[in-house]
């Protein structure tokens, strides 16, 4: 029975470890909620008994075996004093302006990222990996390292789908009924907002082909002089997209069948909470209200008049407050507020007595709340957070409130509304269970997928056409233009013989007129 035991498990670790893959990454974006995604996502792979490699600026505490971490923690500091993660500038930025600050961040974090040290050494290791992971968040120029360490390319995206996935996968986002991340759009658009939604699309099309990729193209040839395929041949050949999305939070939409929806993989069963959360958790019997803007938007920053409407709000509840506030004392606070600097959010969101998340609209902290069926008060400052909430709200699970518009007259009658009406309650626990129910969990995806990828060796059977189409060709430019010049040649050709035709009988007016002429001079 031993020597049959000892053989299983010999025979189950070799089988193992033949069929673990080597798979390289990097979590590139210095902004804690787009490491969470990545991070999350390396961490299935491993529990799947996956070999990780991860170039990243936030090392673990506990080293794990087989996950080594190259560090670029000394980035971090770069991107803020560069500030680029002021949330507040945001809200002053046009759609298009927000567009192009993306764009740039990606620039700079191409370049800050591949010319680091550590980066480079890795580079000139000569090591192999069998898939490479990358999130596209406009740092193209990044996939060099595919063909760099001889790996599939997988990617993934914070994002739902947006300009830059799209025609990185040669799919389609049709703005009848798709709205562009940046506006607070729903599905359901009236013909100016398809107008304005069309506008967008269009021009950011512009934008990214003719701004954005020329200057991601130079990025690539000063880091990878030597690559034998294209920057555009290697970005074109993602074996699997993961999409920070599923359609039960957002709305139907075209996808190829290499897109894979694996919304939630960052929600993992809840942990016990810190001894004090716990206790004062436990002690709101009338309920409780979790607070937090995310890793970027600090509410300790907001002008005085804006935290004092929420102090204001909050000292009329019964309910208890659970503020993530990053000072030690907050003027006049309440005795039903808890300020702390750090929440654990996902665990904290699974408490009983929670009953509303008040949040930014980050994709990853509602995501949790609606996991747990708890209604969100959306306070939306910048990126796709406005049309995050405008959909959660046209569910009936969500109430949004403009940052300009918080006063503490607005803010009570929103929480009211939230807390005793209790259709977002129910519609939010309804998300909730629409949200679970998939066929395979996010995990279970992430892993399949990943190693989908390995065996069928980029399947390259699930790529679109359209991958091999130029600009013009993939948005029927080219056609438009012969029609066109059809139809401007039929007119020509429809004038010119109207003019042949009538050009006797206009002559022989011509020559009536003139004897007529003629005859009285005469």
């Amino acid at each position: 029975m031993t020597v049959k035991l000892l053989f299983t498990l010999t025979a189950f670790s070799i089988f193992s470890l033949s069929n673990s893959l080597r798979i390289f990454a990097v979590l590139s974006f210095g902004s804690h909620s787009h490491f969470t995604l990545g991070n999350s996502i390396l961490e299935t792979l491993h529990e799947g008994n996956h070999e990780i490699t991860v170039v990243t600026p936030y090392l673990r505490k506990l080293p794990m075996k087989n996950f080594r971490e190259i560090s670029t923690a000394d980035t971090l500091d770069k991107f803020k004093n560069d500030q680029l993660f002021d949330g507040f500038d945001f809200r002053k930025m046009s759609p298009f302006d927000m567009m192009k600050f993306i764009y740039s961040m990606g620039d700079v974090t191409v370049d800050t990222y591949l010319s680091h040290p550590n980066v480079q050494k890795l580079m000139r290791s000569g090591e192999s990996f069998d898939i490479c992971i990358l999130e596209n968040f406009n740092t193209e120029a990044m996939m060099g390292l595919v063909d760099k360490f001889n790996c599939t390319l997988i990617t993934y995206t914070t994002f739902v789908v947006v300009t830059w996935i799209d025609d990185m996968a040669g799919n389609i986002s049709p703005a009848s009924y798709v709205p562009h991340p940046f506006l607070d759009y729903t599905d359901k658009m009236p013909f100016t907002e398809r107008l304005i939604n069309a506008m967008t699309f269009n021009i950011e099309k512009l934008l990214y082909h003719f701004d954005h990729l020329p200057k991601q193209q130079k990025l690539f040839k000063k880091y990878f002089p030597d690559a034998l395929r294209s920057l555009d041949e290697i970005r074109s050949n993602s074996a699997i997209i993961f999409m920070n999305n599923h359609v039960s939070a957002s709305s139907p939409r075209p996808y190829l069948p290499n897109m894979i929806e694996v919304g939630g993989i960052h929600v993992r069963p809840a942990k016990p909470l810190p001894k004090h959360i716990q206790e004062y958790l436990d002690a709101a019997t009338d309920g409780a209200i979790i607070f937090s803007m995310g890793s970027i938007i600090q509410a300790s920053k907001w002008p005085e008049h804006k935290r004092e409407a929420f102090v204001t709000a909050f000292e009329k509840l019964k309910l208890k407050v659970l503020w993530k506030y990053e000072n030690d004392t907050l003027p006049n606070k309440p005795d039903n507020v808890m300020i702390s600097p750090w929440i654990p959010q996902r665990d904290a969101l699974a408490h009983p007595n929670v009953k509303l998340f008040i949040s930014h609209g980050g994709k990853l902290g509602t995501t949790e709340a609606f996991y747990e069926g708890v209604p969100v008060l959306g306070i939306p400052i910048y990126g796709d957070q406005m049309m995050n909430i405008a959909k959660f709200a046209s569910h009936g699970s969500s109430i949004q409130i403009l940052y300009e518009d918080i006063n503490e007259k607005i803010l009570s009658v929103a929480l009211n509304e939230i807390l005793n009406n209790p259709k977002y309650m129910k519609n939010a626990k309804n998300f909730a269970a629409r949200f679970k129910d998939r066929p395979l969990t996010p995990q279970q995806s992430v892993v399949y997928w990943t190693e989908f990828a390995a065996r069928n060796r980029g399947a390259q059977y699930l790529k679109s056409a359209a991958n091999d189409m130029s600009f013009l060709q993939l948005h029927l430019i080219d056609v438009y233009f012969v029609i066109l010049s059809a139809i401007a040649a039929v007119l020509l050709l429809v004038y010119k013989c109207m003019k042949f035709l009538l050009l006797p009988v206009k002559s022989s007016v011509n020559t009536k007129v003139n004897r007529r002429n003629s005859k009285k001079s005469q």
